[in-house]
């Protein structure tokens, strides 16, 4: 029963941090877009970070371009109200290590009514990491969990006012995890594992008139079929398999023009996290036995500023909101996120007419979330405690025009 659970962890650690979601959702494929919060990104072609945000809306790059983008994560956990868990078990809340999120894109500008474009970026992530001596050790010790994802782009210029675009998408899941089963003395078990899958973004870009643009987004569904090995603290290895689908979202943006100098942004973002109900994992000894999560379907929102102050600078400022999926039943040590609420800051300096420098400054605030964990045959340790998460995010991009 504990590498049951064990081998759980993966999928609850792999699915948990899809954009657009709560927890510590990696969200930051587009430094520029950041600025804003991501408010407006499927309707407004920024640089290169298009081919992601809406593929369709590479027809308003006119030239060839590449971007580069590196985002650090610096998170904070406080946890406060313990109760349970190993005893003398510490909560130093150190959980999140500093992580870099790095990305690139190529679009190749209007090639006479279609465009294409190379997208390479994290969709995916979770690091977690408590000290030794963490008192829920039991139920989650360490998780390093990250998805690549490699995107071809194609779009077309259906008319004057609609562009179409449609980017497959080849993701690759890397993923470890660990958990103390040890009591009292500390026996740690790990699951290491990995998969490549496919799936892909639709996208419509609409020039709704000269002041105003719209996009739509939607992002398809990924059935990852993991297989991985149990590894113990005596020697030996089980092999074990199961099977999740991360769910489809749909994004929409508007961009409106205020004046010549000064445009708002707004947003939404709705996942389907219901397809998240229970999973079934499999080993070479038959049936390993099933976890009911019962995910919620989300929604997020945001809104922006977007200011031209000269030929060289662009001032940018955004606020959004997201909620979790997880219910407080189902919260986990290894993801113990609340409802997201985001403030962005950003300034884009243009140090010739082909360059580009974009830097963002997030930072992010969530409701605290009760961790809650009764003791059971498989694990009969109990662990309750109060989580509350912050983080503040610094994004760095370049862009070259040819």
């Amino acid at each position: 029963m504990q590498r049951t659970s064990l081998s759980l962890a993966i999928v609850f650690a792999s699915i948990a941090s899809q954009a657009g979601a709560g927890g510590f959702a990696l969200n930051e494929q587009s430094i520029s877009a950041l600025g804003t919060a991501n408010s407006g990104r499927t309707a407004t072609a920024i640089d290169a970070s298009t081919a992601y945000n809406n593929p369709a809306a590479m027809m308003q790059l006119k030239q060839a371009q590449f971007t580069q983008a590196v985002a650090f994560i610096d998170a904070q956990t406080k946890i406060t109200n313990v109760a349970g868990g190993f005893p003398g078990g510490t909560a130093d809340g150190d959980i999140v290590p500093h992580t870099f999120v790095p990305s690139g894109y190529y679009t190749s500008g209007d090639k006479g009514g279609w465009a294409w474009g190379l997208a390479a970026y994290g969709s995916f992530g979770l690091k977690t990491n408590y000290e030794p001596s963490f008192g829920g050790r039991v139920y989650g010790d360490k998780s390093d969990v990250k998805v690549t994802t490699i995107q071809p782009t194609l779009s077309y210029q259906v008319n004057d006012t609609i562009s179409i675009g449609i980017g497959p998408t080849i993701n690759k899941i890397e993923a470890y995890l660990s958990s103390d089963v040890g009591f009292p003395a500390q026996q740690v078990v790990s699951l290491e594992g990995d998969k490549i899958a496919y799936g892909y973004n639709v996208g419509v870009h609409a020039n709704l008139s000269e002041k105003t643009q719209a996009g739509l987004v939607y992002r398809s569904k990924v059935t990852y079929n993991i297989k991985g090995e149990i590894n113990g603290a005596a020697p030996f290895s089980i092999p074990a398999r199961t099977s999740v689908t991360t769910p489809e979202s749909v994004e929409l943006g508007i961009s409106h023009a205020l004046s010549p100098t000064l445009t708002a942004h707004a947003g939404a973002v709705w996942t389907r996290w219901s397809r998240l109900q229970a999973l079934n994992v499999s080993s070479i000894l038959g049936d390993a036995g099933s976890e009911e999560f019962a995910w919620e379907n989300t929604w997020g929102a945001a809104l922006g500023l977007s200011k031209q102050v000269n030929d060289k600078f662009v001032l940018r400022a955004g606020l959004a909101y997201d909620r979790t999926p997880v219910t407080e039943e189902h919260l986990s040590v290894r993801l113990p996120s609340g409802n997201r609420r985001i403030a962005t800051f950003g300034v884009g300096y243009h140090i010739s007419k082909n360059q580009t420098i974009d830097f963002t400054y997030a930072y992010l605030d969530e409701s605290k979330r009760n961790v809650d964990k009764q003791p059971s045959l498989a694990v009969p340790v109990p662990y309750s405690a109060t989580y509350k998460n912050t983080a503040s995010l610094y994004g760095l991009q370049f862009t070259q025009r040819f």
